[in-house]
């Protein structure tokens, strides 16, 4: 278990290592203009969206869905409806809805970069827009026409623009409600029927860092102050700043806060460090026994060599002669006490061997045990006969 102590100790000091130069770094501030009601971030729209009750003493009800998907075919009066994104882009279908709506005595707040080309042609409006991702210095100061709402010098945003302005509109049926210091109009309301669009060309004035810059809340705050102080009810549209689905899980909100993305990301790489260290084998490798060597055959060669170097020829084919008349003993069982005629025949017939080739082995052995000597040739002769005599046995 020693090597699992070793890893873990890696893995506590890689880890503690890594905690340490993260709250070293410096933060990473995120500038995308996303609008989102959940997100704290410069460009997100929590700090309004949290002090909305208090504006209007009606808690909004956030809205997933188009224009379309929330108003459509509904009657109610005295309604708040707000978006609050970079761009709009509707159907005609939504622009039905929104006009409709509106008419029948509803008020619509939409601040936006970019609205639709249809839904301007609607509204007889053109709005030049900028690109919100750039952080291109200081921008134009905003301020409403209102002289009760005071600070005639404007509101400034920082590190980004707020230069949108409406080219042209309708002047018969619309309201300057502000401008920016270059003198273009920034914020319209238009009546509608029984109700009035507010139209705001600068969305990232109502974003996190332009509410907490100095006094711009006040601005903020000055704007809201032109809609219905109490509506019948309030509605927040998601829909064109974070989409249909928003988060429905707590991955995203995890995935969208740099602290809680690295701890997300590091617990899996400990996890996996983990299984990869914890799946090895866990007992001592067993070694491989070799299998034991049969040293019958080497036995035998000593042996051999044995008898060889004392030359005693005799003595080896009494030996071989020997064997021979134990296997026919076993294998036949054919008594050998006396190698005659008889035990000549039922060899040969029980072997399948040829009666001469059997009668002249047999003599072999009965010469080589009366011989006082034998030659190596003899010795030879007879080895090869003992051979072929298994060989044309039926054994």
């Amino acid at each position: 278990m020693k090597w699992l102590r070793i890893h873990i100790a890696i893995i506590v000091l890689i880890l503690i290592a890594y905690a340490y130069v993260d709250l070293k770094r410096p933060p990473i501030i995120n500038w995308d203009p996303t609008f989102s009601r959940y997100d704290r971030i410069p460009f997100g729209t929590y700090v309004l969206y949290d002090q909305l009750e208090h504006l209007f003493d009606t808690a909004p009800t956030p809205h997933k869905g188009t224009i379309y998907d929330h108003l459509n075919n509904r009657q109610d009066s005295g309604e708040l409806y707000m978006i609050i994104a970079g761009a709009v882009n509707t159907s005609k279908a939504d622009e039905q809805e929104l006009l409709r709506h509106v008419a029948i005595g509803n008020t619509v707040f939409i601040a936006a970069n970019e609205l639709s080309r249809s839904l301007q042609d609607s509204l007889g409006c053109r709005i030049t827009s900028f690109d919100l991702g750039s952080l291109s210095g200081d921008s134009v100061s905003l301020s409403l026409v209102n002289p009760a709402f005071g600070k005639h010098a404007g509101y400034r945003m920082m590190r980004n623009t707020v230069n949108g302005h409406f080219e042209e509109f309708d002047t018969v049926r619309s309201v300057i409600a502000g401008m920016n210091s270059g003198g273009k109009v920034n914020f319209i309301r238009m009546d509608i029927g029984k109700g009035r669009l507010f139209l705001h060309t600068a969305p990232l004035a109502f974003s996190n860092f332009f509410i907490l810059k100095e006094d711009n809340h006040q601005y903020v705050s000055h704007a809201m102050s032109l809609l219905p102080k109490r509506p019948t009810a309030m509605f927040w549209d998601d829909y064109y700043s974070i989409g249909r689905g928003g988060p429905t899980t707590p991955l995203r909100v995890i995935l969208t806060r740099p602290s809680l993305r690295a701890a997300y990301f590091t617990a899996l790489g400990a996890i996996m460090l983990f299984m990869l260290f914890h799946s090895k084998r866990r007992q001592r490798v067993i070694p491989v026994i070799p299998q034991t060597r049969n040293t019958t055959m080497d036995f035998l060669d000593t042996v051999s060599q044995l008898y060889l170097s004392r030359r005693d020829h005799r003595d080896i084919a009494l030996k071989q002669a020997g064997f021979f008349l134990d296997h026919v003993r076993s294998r036949y069982g054919i008594a050998t006490g006396m190698l005659d005629d008889d035990f000549v025949r039922r060899l040969s017939q029980r072997s399948g061997v040829n009666e001469d080739r059997t009668r002249e082995l047999v003599g072999m052995i009965e010469d080589i045990r009366s011989a006082t000597t034998v030659v190596e040739p003899e010795l030879m002769r007879f080895s090869r006969s003992i051979d072929e005599f298994h060989k044309y046995s039926a054994s």
